[in-house]
């Protein structure tokens, strides 16, 4: 059954040739191949493979060699002459790559190859195999190898994915067999990325009930239990008559009655499923590293987190608060993340008397909006003072040029920046920008060029290199001297993303020579280094966190954060980190209402931060020192202690 289905046939078309008759000679190959098959029937295998090896000698370019070929395949591998017997198969599939008896050489070497454990070998004839097979019963059997083969590889996700595909023709009793083993799969030995990817492949259908029943027991143990309500929540959604939904509801109910129980509840009001997610996932790391690190140093502490997801949208944001705050009752609540949304909760938050905190939104004056909102994100006119401070201080540097995004971030920065530097006695000398897609920035650098060419620049003959022989006599004619452009300037402000920065420094150093190059916390990233390390070489920026500072208390943040997570923090998660501490110390020091806790934070001044003392502005916004970082020999390191 499996060999004839991988036959190629079907009927000559109507306005084929007919195929000429076939010559002595061949007729006389084909009843030796047929007399050596009857030796094989009769179990003597020797004589046959001898007389195979005969036929193939003396007619090596008969068109039934590869019927012998085959033949010879099978019978030496049913010898357990495994080499020999694939050696066959394989001359038949390198030397006759059109035969109709490709795709039988082809199962048979398969088969001889999982025999002698070759699985590497054999995976890509199996895969070659399951594309061109049209029989079903041919393709559950190809699939079922590759299962194994992917089984024994520790492919877990390909593993799975083969018996789902087997499971789609399979009998039903097949059917139950391969679920069995796909279970028993997510169960033992998948984790939680591959988990989520199966509840993401497959929703509302089998096996992502079975990889959310995995997920929720992962994290029940784990003691997850944001991960946890997600999963419950998505099971009971997808699978609402599922035999196990009545158990993942008393999972629910349970976690939900113990975060009740709790004296205080903090929320956490984020995106971490949509495209802000990676932001989202970010922030609540960093307010669990806080949550950790209290609680470790205070097991009593009864302080619950509920953390719920606005999946990035407006709506869910509005339904998402509304239980938080009906069904919690929190004191505080982390988040959300983006101005806009910050500037939705206001009325929520003076309301129900709820200190909402955002770690990133860029709106500063926030109390401006309510009395209960905090930021403790990077305040860009604090970024910029730190960093100006240095460079017209330590630096000397006096005058400056801009080139900047042309959007509101581009723009807020190139006031604070250029305010800053003019408090401080420097000079801007121009202002340019540039569009989202631009990736050519020859035309704003030559217009900065022009502009400081009027004031400070200058265009210099280069310096005659030193004569070692008596001078040539000038010629009457020659080409025209050259002169190069001297920059006035001593910096160039780049407010703009890592990747960005990184193109426009490769091309500052054809315009402008060797100028210093600052920027703003967008520029601590890895990306700033991944395209052009030597043109960002030197740079200065400022940001709230850097992760290689030496500093004890951000070493300790550090370790924690990639203890548990296994990556190194964020700014952003820093920042959430921070905001946490300040409600935490709030309650510890006896706030036990959310008006009690605004004034607490209202009155914070230099609280321990992760980049020196902390004191929180009466417009709401978190001020702090800035850390300031430079790019030296390919990498970031702390310029100096600002503290």
């Amino acid at each position: 059954m499996l060999v004839a289905g991988l036959f190629l046939t079907g009927r000559t078309p109507l306005d084929a040739q007919p195929k000429p008759a076939p010559s002595k000679a061949e007729e006389e190959v084909k009843v030796q191949i047929d007399t050596a098959r009857a030796l094989v029937e009769e179990g003597k295998t020797d004589a046959a493979v001898e007389a195979l090896q005969k036929i193939i000698a003396a007619s090596p370019q008969s068109e039934h060699i590869p019927e012998a070929y085959l033949l010879l395949g099978k019978v030496l591998i049913d010898q357990k002459n495994y080499e020999e017997g694939g050696a066959f198969y394989r001359r038949l599939l390198e030397e006759y790559p059109s035969s109709e008896l490709r795709p039988q050489a082809r199962l048979g070497l398969i088969g001889t190859l999982l025999l002698t454990g070759q699985l590497n070998a054999a995976l890509p004839l199996l895969l070659e195999a399951k594309g061109q097979t049209t029989d079903p019963a041919v393709k559950r059997i190809v699939l079922r190898q590759l299962e194994e083969v992917y089984l024994a590889n520790q492919d877990y996700v390909r593993m799975v994915e083969t018996a789902l595909e087997t499971r789609a023709l399979a009998s039903e009793q097949e059917r139950r067999q391969i679920e069995q083993r796909v279970a028993e799969t997510l169960k033992t030995r998948v984790g939680e990325k591959d988990l989520r990817h199966f509840v993401d492949k497959n929703p509302r259908t089998f096996p992502s009930d079975i990889a959310l029943l995995r997920l929720i027991e992962l994290y029940g143990s784990a003691g997850e239990d944001y991960k946890l309500a997600r999963a419950a929540r998505d099971f009971l959604t997808q699978f609402p008559l599922h035999e196990q939904a009545a158990s993942v509801e008393a999972i629910l109910s349970a976690q939900r009655k113990k975060l009740k129980s709790m004296a205080y509840r903090i929320g956490a009001l984020l995106p971490l499923s949509g495209e802000l997610s990676p932001y989202g996932t970010d922030v609540l790391n960093g307010i669990q590293t806080a949550f950790d690190q209290t609680t470790a140093a205070i097991p009593q502490l009864a302080v619950g987190l509920v953390v719920k997801d606005t999946e990035g949208d407006a709506k869910v944001l509005d339904s998402e608060l509304q239980d938080l705050l009906r069904e919690y009752q929190p004191i505080a609540v982390i988040g959300p993340l983006l101005s806009r949304e910050v500037k939705a909760v206001a009325v929520a938050a003076d309301a129900n008397e709820v200190v909402f905190i955002t770690p990133t939104a860029t709106l500063a004056d926030v109390q401006r909006i309510s009395q209960y909102l905090f930021n403790t994100a990077v305040n860009s006119r604090a970024l910029v003072r730190d960093l100006a401070a240095y460079v017209t201080g330590p630096l000397g540097w006096k005058r400056f040029c801009i080139l900047a995004p042309r959007d509101q971030y581009g723009a807020e920065m190139t006031q604070a920046f250029g305010e800053e530097i003019r408090r401080l006695g420097g000079e801007i000398i121009a202002v340019d920008t540039y569009g989202p897609d631009d990736n050519d920035f020859g035309p704003p650098l030559k217009r900065i060029k022009e502009a400081d060419l009027k004031r400070y620049g200058k265009m210099e003959s280069p310096p005659t290199p030193p004569q070692k022989s008596p001078p040539t006599p000038p010629q009457k004619k020659g080409p025209k001297e050259t002169k190069i452009y001297v920059p006035g300037f001593d910096a160039i402000f780049l407010p703009g993303e890592a990747q960005k920065v990184s193109l426009i420094a490769g091309q500052i150093r054809f315009y402008a020579a060797k100028v210093g190059l600052l920027g703003t916390n967008g520029m601590n990233t890895p990306d700033l280094l991944r395209f052009d390390a030597r043109a960002v070489e030197e740079a200065i920026f400022a940001d709230s966190f850097f992760v290689d500072s030496p500093d004890p208390t951000v070493r300790n943040f550090v370790e924690q954060y990639q203890k548990r997570f296994q990556q190194p923090p964020t700014a952003f998660a820093a920042q959430a980190y921070e905001a946490t501490m300040l409600v935490l110390d709030g309650i510890l020091k006896g706030a036990t209402t959310g008006r009690a806790l605004r004034e607490s934070i209202m009155n914070v001044k230099n609280a321990p931060g992760l980049t020196g003392p902390l004191t929180m502005n009466p417009a709401g916004y978190l001020e702090r020192h800035y850390a300031l970082i430079q790019v030296k020999n390919g990498g970031l390191v702390p310029l100096m202690d600002m503290r």
